[in-house]
């Protein structure tokens, strides 16, 4: 597996950035059952597991609110595992056929063959702890592609089938992320302990529900998690085989259209709208959805894309060496908003944009913690200016800031 991982990172530069557009959400589903490919839960008896992780929630800040973070993992397990249920219900393709592997085509591991993927995932990233955000940032371009109106894209592997995908703007960062994610594939399929055929969709989203569950409460893996990973995970997607990159129009650019470099007040309306129409209109999320899914910049970082000299995290607790095991998956970055920006609405902050020290034409930075925040996360913060271009989200935001586990439970239903 060493060799593997070598060979992958090799094929790739490890200095790409996260997100060339600056804007990193992960969505990884739709509501429209209609389309979806027969998935099931791995194959195998499911152990008795009520509490996955025994440290969700800690680590977390709770906000200014003062109130205390619930530590009820039964709960949030409960409600983990019934939405994952839901997860990935964006696919729009074509069925996996024989392909020439004979008898080992199907497309439902078992779950003894899971833990062997997660073993593998497990040697990657504690070789470069910065796949996990990488990665869950490749499966949301890979699902963001995906057009409830148009019927068109989604969860459906073509981001790592298609070269063609890759060489588009809004993915020519995700190199290193994909080789790996095409390795793990590889080496999973040729185990002499395994005997299946699971599709590019399934390897990219199975990819961040690894990263987020291993992340979340104390990071790194225990048995708990291994368990949740190996039976709460929907397997199933079939692969896209007519693949068209204009389908990446649907994903979120953060580069708004007339509002690039405007006043704050502009530029935070137009991040708004965008959210609306890509998050809510083409994905299919609700508010609530979009604002639990662009948590997922509670871990990761801009690196190359507004210059070497400008990368940085959004929150200290989501650096890729923020603990041993890498970041932490949790509500810091809700919480950012109402601990460190002390503008209520946006046109007060657009006259004192606390904390930032610098204010570029569709990002924020705070230099001394070196913090870099978008346009299409400052919009968070704040009430709507005007109901009918975009909700207010600054309610959710506020939600998940004042307790990680209402974070953790809408994160787990949106990718359900």
């Amino acid at each position: 597996i060493q060799g593997i991982f070598l060979a992958a990172t090799l094929a790739a530069s490890q200095s790409g950035q996260e997100n060339r557009h600056g804007h990193g959400v992960l969505a990884l589903r739709n509501t429209d059952s209609r389309r979806l490919g027969k998935r099931s839960k791995a194959r195998g008896k499911k152990q008795d597991n009520d509490h996955w992780d025994d440290d969700w929630g800690r680590g977390s800040r709770s906000g200014k609110s003062g109130k205390k973070k619930s530590s009820s993992s039964s709960k949030s397990s409960k409600s983990t595992s019934k939405s994952s249920k839901r997860y990935g219900k964006y696919s729009h393709s074509n069925s996996w056929g024989d392909d020439g592997y004979g008898e080992c085509n199907s497309n439902i591991p078992t779950s003894a063959e899971v833990e062997i993927l997660i073993n593998a995932m497990e040697l990657f990233v504690n070789q470069e702890k910065s796949l996990l955000a990488q990665w869950t940032r490749a499966a949301y371009h890979d699902a963001g592609t995906y057009n409830k109106m148009k019927k068109e894209g989604g969860a459906n592997g073509c981001l790592l089938n298609l070269f063609e995908m890759r060489e588009e703007d809004v993915n020519y960062f995700l190199d290193a992320p994909l080789n790996t994610l095409k390795a793990l594939q590889d080496f999973w399929h040729s185990h002499p302990d395994t005997c299946m055929r699971i599709s590019s969709a399934d390897i990219l989203q199975f990819a961040i529900y690894f990263a987020t569950v291993r992340q979340s409460g104390t990071p790194g893996l225990n048995d708990s998690k291994v368990d949740h990973l190996k039976y709460n995970f929907e397997w199933g997607r079939p692969d896209e085989r007519d693949c068209d990159t204009v389908w990446v129009e649907n994903l979120p650019e953060n580069r708004m259209e007339g509002a690039f470099g405007g006043p704050i007040t502009t530029r935070c309306l137009a991040a708004g709208r965008e959210i609306r129409e890509k998050l809510m209109d083409r994905n299919g999320f609700s508010a609530e959805e979009a604002v639990a899914l662009i948590g997922a910049h509670t871990i990761g970082m801009t690196r190359n894309i507004f210059g070497d000299a400008h990368k940085g995290v959004w929150i200290p607790s989501g650096a890729d060496d923020a603990t041993p095991n890498g970041p932490e998956f949790n509500n810091d970055f809700h919480v950012y908003f109402f601990e460190e920006v002390p503008a209520t609405k946006t046109y007060n902050f657009a006259v004192d944009p606390v904390p930032f020290s610098d204010v570029f034409p569709n990002w924020f930075r705070e230099e001394e913690e070196e913090e870099n925040f978008l346009d299409t996360d400052i919009v968070l913060a704040f009430p709507s200016q005007d109901e009918s271009v975009h909700p207010s989200f600054h309610k959710f935001t506020r939600k998940f800031a004042e307790n990680n586990d209402n974070f953790l439970t809408s994160f787990f239903f949106s990718i359900g």
